[in-house]
């Protein structure tokens, strides 16, 4: 037998060697059962993890390329061509990243339709889903509370993004405009400018949102 981690070394690289050169039955005859059977392990599980690589890859390349034609297809007007492929490859991609954004944009592509109950519904499956990251479940909410503000109360709204509201969120701007928006509808001015001020206020607000907030805030001014 052997001994030392060089005797092992020295092992492993005549096993190659035998291997390529089919003289198995000599290193059968030096190292016993135990060194070929080692060498087997070590070759099939290398080439196993490599084909596993493999078809990882070959399937995010897929599954990519399909999201990718799905978009064209909404680029092109095709709007149901573009919903039958993200159908398809949620059920394809199941748990892996493009299959939860091809869940968000069928959410989103119902919202500008103007099918907003099946918007909401969609939205909130994701959002109720532990398997997804919370921040991809807090953006379904977002997405949630948007498609139903036409029939939500202020209250209510205010209810359903509660956890978006908090000074620390990252969507809390997006979420307040949402808010304020439904206060202005509801003749709740007061309470919509005190979102529409901490929108404006806050450098963490996005460009676009702050200056939509700050926008607002003047015209209801002028209005007073």
């Amino acid at each position: 037998m052997w001994s030392g981690s060089g005797a092992v070394s020295d092992i492993f690289r005549e096993v190659d060697e035998d291997l390529r050169t089919e003289r198995a039955q000599q290193l059968w005859q030096r190292h016993g059962k135990l060194a070929v059977g080692v060498a087997v392990l070590v070759v099939l599980g290398v080439a196993g993890y490599t084909l596993w690589q493999q078809r990882v890859t070959e399937s995010r390349m897929s599954a990519g390329s399909h999201y990718a034609e799905a978009e064209n297809e909404l680029a092109r007007g095709n709007k149901d061509q573009a919903a039958a492929g993200w159908g398809l490859l949620v059920q394809e991609a199941k748990g892996d990243g493009y299959g939860l954004l091809a869940r968000l944009r069928l959410a989103a592509l119902a919202a500008e339709k103007g099918e907003a109950t099946a918007a909401a519904s969609q939205y909130k499956a994701i959002a109720a889903d532990t398997a997804v990251a919370q921040e991809y479940r807090d953006l379904a909410t977002l997405g949630a509370a948007q498609a139903e503000a036409a029939t939500l109360t202020p209250d209510a709204l205010e209810t359903a993004l509660k956890p978006l509201l908090a000074d620390n969120h990252p969507l809390r701007a997006q979420a307040r405009e949402i808010l304020a928006a439904a206060f202005l509808k509801a003749g709740k001015t007061d309470q919509a400018r005190t979102l529409l001020a901490a929108i404006s206020d806050d450098p963490g607000s996005p460009t676009g949102v702050r200056a939509r907030a700050t926008e607002l805030l003047a015209a209801l001014g002028k209005a007073g």
